[in-house]
């Protein structure tokens, strides 16, 4: 596991390299890679699946603006997140402050792309809808750990990274954000204030 771990980095440091040196399909290969966590910050940033796919264009236009400054191949993946999330809080705030932001868009938008069967779709659409609001409804620091933490092959290093916080913090607010997430689900923290 721990040599295919490092392979697969040292692929990505080569691709890096020529994606740096000019070279559309290495870039284009690595940004499919990341693809899934990528969509992870963005949602994570913006709490709406509405205004995902607009970020992410955003963010792959900056990759391909900055991938020449980037001094060291090797820390591509950790380079890519810092871009995409500064990319997505810009993204953010040019956002109109008035509109709201409704865990509607998202909960439409991804219970659409998971539906396996047709006999599933009521009981899956129900299930993700009430998951994905609890979601979009967490404070902003735990929805993107929440997000991250699920969204692929993200170590907590990298999500620490990402996040700009110790690993230590980022443990205890994904921790938090499942809690909270579990209680919404079970009413658990409705039964403790009403003293059940």
């Amino acid at each position: 596991m721990k040599g295919m771990i490092d392979e697969n980095r040292q692929n990505d440091a080569m691709l890096a390299c020529a994606a740096r040196d000019g070279d559309r399909d290495a870039l284009r290969r690595l940004l499919l890679r990341n693809w899934p966590w990528l969509k992870a910050i963005a949602l994570g940033v913006l709490g709406s699946a509405g205004e995902t796919d607009d970020c992410l264009q955003d963010i792959c236009l900056r990759v391909i603006e900055k991938v020449n400054t980037l001094r060291e191949p090797e820390l591509f993946k950790p380079w890519l997140a810092v871009l995409a999330r500064r990319q997505a809080l810009t993204h953010r705030r040019r956002l109109d402050k008035d509109s709201a932001i409704s865990g509607d868009d998202l909960t439409e938008h991804q219970c659409r792309q998971n539906l396996v069967s047709p006999i599933e779709d009521i009981e899956r659409k129900e299930q993700c809808s009430r998951i994905l609001k609890v979601v979009a409804g967490l404070p902003e620091k735990y929805r993107e750990v929440f997000m991250l933490a699920h969204a692929g092959d993200l170590t907590y290093r990298q999500i620490a990274e990402i996040l700009d916080v110790p690993v230590t913090t980022m443990q205890i607010r994904l921790v938090r954000a499942r809690k909270m997430i579990l209680e919404a689900l079970t009413g658990k923290a409705k039964d403790r204030v009403a003293g059940k």
